[in-house]
């Protein structure tokens, strides 16, 4: 096993750590920028998707306090910082591709370093990551293409749609344009991703 303190993995442990720090705070100014739109329910769910980035961060932050990191005062990182600005749809978009990257290219090559230097436990805990990353790419290419095609509250078939606001219920193909109980926008209806596939093959 090669020695923490002079191992890569630390180094990739910090640099997921501030990625996923980043990533968290970017969700935070999406979901900010979707509650500017009226889409207060997408807002909701992309703050879940920061709290998931937080939680990665916490656990890579566990790793290197569990193996001394303590110990060093400064850990000396090189990585690119991903960064854009624009409308909802396209970054929406472009966080997908982030979460790509990560997911496919970025942590599994974290993890094939940390087992070739003998921690398979952070080996491991890479992977996991990078599923729920991977996961996070296919909802957000999801979510995209329906903004873009304004398929973001319709269905192809009868679907439940509950407000967020006060928990009314309501079938259609389409959630209300304003709530009949509250009065909520549109926006506050919840999203029936099981039908995005099918509505992106229209």
């Amino acid at each position: 096993m090669v020695n923490f303190q002079d191992s890569v993995t630390k180094v990739n442990l910090a640099r997921a750590f501030a990625g996923e720090c980043q990533e968290g705070a970017r969700y935070q100014f999406l979901a900010k920028m979707a509650l500017q739109e009226k889409y207060s329910y997408l807002s909701n769910f992309i703050r879940t998707l920061a709290h998931n980035e937080m939680s990665h961060a916490e656990q890579f932050f566990n790793k290197l306090n569990e193996y001394g990191a303590d110990s060093v005062q400064n850990i000396e990182i090189h990585a690119g910082y991903p960064y854009q600005k624009s409308d909802l749809y396209t970054t929406l978009l472009l966080e997908s591709k982030n979460e790509k990257s990560t997911g496919e290219n970025v942590y599994p090559a974290f993890a094939k370093i940390a087992r070739d230097e003998g921690y398979k436990d952070i080996a491991d805990l890479f992977l996991k990551v990078a599923e729920v990353e991977k996961q996070h790419k296919r909802v957000l290419e999801l979510l995209s293409d329906a903004l873009k095609t304004k398929k973001l509250y319709k269905s192809n078939d009868a679907a439940w749609f509950k407000c967020d606001e006060c928990g009314f219920v309501v079938k259609g193909k389409t959630a209300p344009k304003i709530c009949p109980l509250c009065q909520a926008e549109q926006g506050y209806f919840r999203i029936d991703f099981s039908n995005f596939e099918e509505l992106g093959k229209q």
